[in-house]
């Protein structure tokens, strides 16, 4: 496994790089001949260029096994930043969002940048498989040793036989995404000592599932 990571990022590192160059040549000729934007196929090559960086990115993501930064975490403080930092896209797209958590949470080990980012994933997912007035919630509680939390919506749901491969790396259901997000997002929770499960009903939502043990 850690010769596949090593050549991952041997790989995403040696594309990255004449990405950058193109990327930087496109915006280049853009503001020099601003003319350009009329032209057919542009903006869409802008936004394959834009895919390609997000894809590297990802990659790094999944490839990376440097042992990260460890300390006490606020699973509150986490999930409130996350709810402030999603308000601009929820007004933006009209969706609803609901967090539900204790007044008491007791903290947990682990990296609150990792943390954010997996969360971010499963909400973004949500809000992304609900249309216009789309319900996602989020909840935490805790029970014996460990912390519950709950990431639903009420979106189109999944078919039974993919959820066998929804953690998968580049396994997607959706037109857009590289289908490293879940991946990484079973990933970094398994880091921390915890669990992910899914549950999913094709027409009525889907409720991600996160074990972690607190302190």
């Amino acid at each position: 496994m850690e010769d596949i990571n090593f050549t991952i990022a041997k790989m995403t590192h040696e594309i990255r790089n004449p990405l950058t160059l193109i990327n930087s040549s496109l915006q280049l000729i853009e503001r020099t001949h601003p003319e350009v934007k009329d032209f057919p196929f542009w903006s869409q090559t802008l936004e394959d260029v834009e895919y390609l960086n997000q894809l590297l990115d990802d990659l790094a993501a999944y490839s990376d096994e440097r042992r990260f930064f460890m300390c006490e975490v606020d699973l509150k403080e986490v999930f409130l930043a996350l709810e402030e930092s999603l308000q601009p896209y929820i007004l933006t797209n009209k969706k609803n969002f609901s967090v539900h958590l204790p007044a008491q949470l007791p903290p947990i080990f682990g990296n609150p940048i990792k943390l954010k980012q997996a969360f971010l994933n499963l909400l973004k997912n949500a809000f992304e498989s609900t249309g216009e007035d789309g319900c996602v919630s989020l909840s935490a509680r805790k029970y014996l040793d460990q912390i519950i939390i709950r990431v639903s919506d009420d979106g189109c749901g999944i078919a039974p036989e993919a959820l066998e491969t929804i953690f998968m790396p580049f396994t997607s259901y959706k037109t857009t995404g590289t289908g490293l997000g879940l991946a990484i997002t079973q990933k970094i929770i398994k880091a921390h000592y915890g669990d992910i499960d899914i549950s999913s009903s094709p027409g009525r939502g889907t409720t991600f599932t996160i074990t972690l043990p607190h302190l």
